[in-house]
């Protein structure tokens, strides 16, 4: 892609998530057969979901159609060939198979565009929450579970109902440059930032 090329870009046509795997496996399957370059390239072209997001590669389920029983916001990530913008950034879900046809680069808004878009499609609304703090790190133990549950108890008032429970993901107060989107951050879902 072109240095030059919009932050954001539509694709082509609507996809689904499960195509888009399978095309990915069958250039893997290939590259990892013959070896060629030009496989190897191939497969690295492919969407896939990125390796910080639910559903990737390095979980112990690989999606397929109803793995998920519900919306889950996930974000595919493919190389572009570009040394500028190397990654492009789309939102899925997990459920439902939904894919953007957004595409977002990595110098413009990037993974965390493609997050908002897919908890855009999973939990309409989220961006009107209010930011809450951070839920404890998880160190494991009765300590975490004693710290989470103040954390539940303080803020999830603030949310709607059952919002936690469903997988939905909350705003939370950060500072530059920790601005990322965390996946799975937060006891239901990814934490969007709310920069402060």
């Amino acid at each position: 892609m072109p240095a030059n090329q919009p932050a954001a870009v539509t694709g082509t046509s609507v996809e689904c998530l499960w195509d888009l795997l399978q095309v990915t496996a069958e250039h893997e399957a290939r590259w990892r057969t013959d070896h060629q370059e030009t496989s190897r390239c191939s497969y690295r072209a492919s969407w896939d979901i990125w390796i910080t997001c639910p559903g990737s590669r390095h979980e112990d389920v690989r999606p397929t159609p109803g793995t998920w029983g519900r919306c889950t916001p996930t974000v595919l990530a493919r190389d572009t060939g570009d040394d500028d913008n190397h990654l492009a950034y789309r939102g899925a879900c997990l459920g439902c198979g939904w894919v953007a046809e957004r595409v977002h680069l990595i110098g413009h808004g990037g993974e965390n565009a493609a997050a908002e878009d897919a908890n855009d499609h999973t939990h309409p609304g989220w961006r009107d929450l209010p930011a809450v703090d951070r839920p404890p790190h998880n160190h494991g133990g009765a300590a975490h579970t004693k710290a989470l549950a103040g954390w539940r108890k303080r803020w999830e008032p603030l949310l709607p109902a059952g919002w936690l429970d469903q997988g939905a993901p909350i705003r939370t107060h950060r500072a530059q440059p920790a601005t990322r989107h965390v996946p799975a951050g937060a006891p239901g879902g990814d934490v969007a930032a709310a920069t402060t």
